[in-house]
């Protein structure tokens, strides 16, 4: 190799190692050119227009609050015919680019949602920017607005807080738009979503006397419109029916007894079985589950294995009667399938639900349900009574 060939050669090398060394994202903006918007609410007024609140982080203030510089978020709204129109007219009043990839929850008020929210499934299907798996919640009794402005102690930002309430408490049912698009989609279920509600703090002498708690379900029918709400306790019968209660706190008072018990239940199972018998269809679900007692407030000794066995038949029959209402409100109130009997029915009689899922509500409003509960109470923990009773108080 001569000398102008090696010449040539580090010419090159030089030249490579500039373009990588120069070499930078096409579309890279400064993160001060971006309004990042974490949580986005959505409302609709009487003349059906649209309303899109966004709590947007102010970067130089996140984490200063305790400082009394900033709350670390404002919150802008917007009105439109539609939700692109929406962020066309949230645009016009930021100095910085709506940036939305970094979106952590939406929540949807509770007018828009009778209303119906397929025109927002179908934005946040199309939109490659907008993250599919935001998490998606209702606010019963209010508007989203009203939520975005809610103060948080423990948390810099609102929605973040709505976010950790769900994740510490659901177990393992998710809440994005993805989730509730492949629900939507489902044969024989209908989609849910978790439910926020702001409530007034008990400490009336603050200023801010308003918060905000995670409440049961919203229940969605297949036209994807709010048809009515299911409470936090009767959401935990509807996780277990579905198969997806991981562990669940429960306590019980005790027929003729004074006092209650709790336990720690885990292990739930589920079975549905459908039956048809002249074109009619019956379903027999069998609920099971384990439980370890945490709390004794009886008097009842419960090393004696009689007296664990009233506990059991306690909570077997309470905990039946409780599903009953729970599915017997789905069922005649809503007449809407949340619990996944519709899928049931498809599996095992897949002829027959061709015929019947155009109608399924009326089959299933119609249908004969009934439940049975076997909780086992495994462990008792290390004494049978309270310690603070008495020899002579402890039932045997």
């Amino acid at each position: 190799m001569n000398d102008e060939m090696i010449k040539r050669l580090k010419i090159c090398l030089i030249l490579l190692v500039c373009m990588f060394l120069t070499t930078g994202c096409w579309d890279e903006r400064e993160i001060n050119d971006r309004a990042i918007i974490l949580g986005w609410g959505f409302d609709q007024n009487e003349e059906g227009d649209y309303i899109g609140s966004a709590q947007i982080v102010v970067p130089g203030e996140v984490g200063e609050r305790s400082s009394g510089q900033g709350k670390g978020y404002i919150v802008e709204t917007a009105t439109g015919k539609s939700l692109l129109d929406v962020t066309q007219n949230l645009q016009r009043k930021l100095s910085r680019e709506v940036f939305l990839s970094h979106q952590k929850v939406i929540v949807i008020g509770e007018r828009l949602a009778r209303n119906g929210i397929s025109n927002i499934l179908d934005v946040y299907s199309r939109e490659p920017e907008l993250p599919i798996r935001t998490n998606f919640f209702v606010l019963k009794n209010g508007e989203a607005f009203d939520f975005l402005e809610v103060p948080y102690k423990m948390e810099d930002m609102p929605s973040t807080a709505a976010l950790k309430m769900f994740q510490s408490t659901a177990g393992p049912e998710s809440t994005t738009f993805k989730d509730f698009l492949e629900g939507a989609s489902s044969e024989g279920i209908s989609p849910t979503v978790p439910i926020l509600e702001i409530i007034n703090s008990k400490k009336e002498k603050e200023k801010d006397t308003e918060t905000f708690r995670l409440g049961g379900r919203a229940i969605f029918n297949q036209d994807l419109e709010l048809v009515g709400f299911l409470s936090y306790r009767e959401s935990v019968d509807r996780l277990w029916i579905i198969n997806k209660l991981n562990t669940h706190k429960l306590t019980t008072n005790l027929l003729g007894e004074e006092g209650n018990v709790g336990i720690m239940g885990m292990n739930f199972k589920s079975k549905i079985q459908p039956i048809i018998q002249n074109d009619q269809v019956e379903f027999h679900i069998t609920l099971s589950g384990t439980g370890v007692v945490r709390e004794n407030n009886t008097a009842l000794d419960l090393k004696q294995p009689k007296n664990l066995q009233i506990i059991e038949r306690t909570f077997n029959k309470n905990l039946q009667d409780h599903m009953i209402s729970t599915i017997t409100k789905v069922q005649k109130e809503y007449k809407t399938d949340i619990l996944g009997f519709g899928q049931s029915i498809h599996k095992k009689y897949p002829r027959k639900w061709k015929i019947w899922k155009k109608d399924w509500s009326k089959k299933f409003s119609d249908a004969d349900i009934t439940v049975k509960v076997d909780i086992n109470i495994e462990r008792t923990g290390v004494t049978g009574s309270p310690l603070h009773l008495k020899e002579s108080e402890i039932q045997k």
